[in-house]
């Protein structure tokens, strides 16, 4: 398995806003020792940047926050995946983890609960390693893959419900895409170049 990682300059600067679980008394998480400045993305291939228009968004994000941002994102990979990795990924001390999953799980028909059961164990690994999860829903599906597209609401429904019991930081991109047109390209599941940026831009916002 290849990891790829993209470097960008770190900056010396703390978060200054708290964009996850358990923050500390003056509004900024408690990281412990992990590395602010370092930003790990979990995903399918969305993450990943196969056939999505222009740089992935993890690549984006790392020009955008001067941080270092390692992508793992996957293509074809369902939450379960995540789950499985999320070990090794914490053993990198990553200050955050974007986590984006569910398109693939929305294709192959996984179950609700063992959608949320890994969604929750990857949330819960990394608020027990002290680094912030963010998590995103899967984007609307359009075109081609219409026939999916309830199903990415459904597990898009189940991710803010995990944030929500789990107490961390949650972006609606199923909503943020609108009809999707502007963001997915014409294979209806993969990103144009602004939708790769609007995920970008949200995910900086909250690290």
């Amino acid at each position: 398995m290849k990891f790829k990682t993209i470097l960008a300059v770190c900056s010396l600067a703390l978060p200054l806003a708290l964009t996850g679980c358990d923050g500390g008394g003056d509004g900024t998480p408690d990281i412990g020792d992990n590395n602010a400045n370092l930003v790990a993305c979990i995903g399918d291939s969305l993450t990943q940047g196969y056939n999505c228009e222009g740089a992935s968004y993890p690549t984006r994000l790392a020009s955008m926050s001067g941080k270092t941002v390692s992508n793992y994102g996957v293509g074809g990979s369902l939450a379960s995946y995540g789950a499985s990795i999320i070990g090794s990924v914490l053993n990198n001390k990553p200050g955050y983890v974007c986590i984006l999953f569910g398109s693939n799980d929305a294709i192959r028909g996984v179950g609700t609960e063992t959608f949320k059961s890994n969604i929750r164990a990857i949330v819960q690994a990394c608020k027990n390693n002290k680094s912030v999860p963010i998590l995103g829903t899967p984007p609307r599906m359009i075109y081609g893959h219409t026939l999916y597209d309830g199903d990415a609401k459904r597990m898009g429904d189940a991710v803010k419900q995990v944030a929500s019991e789990e107490g961390c930081a949650v972006i609606d991109f199923y909503a943020a895409f609108g009809d999707g047109t502007q963001y997915i390209n014409e294979d209806g599941l993969h990103l144009t170049d602004a939708g790769g940026d609007l995920i970008a831009r949200r995910f900086n916002d909250k690290i």
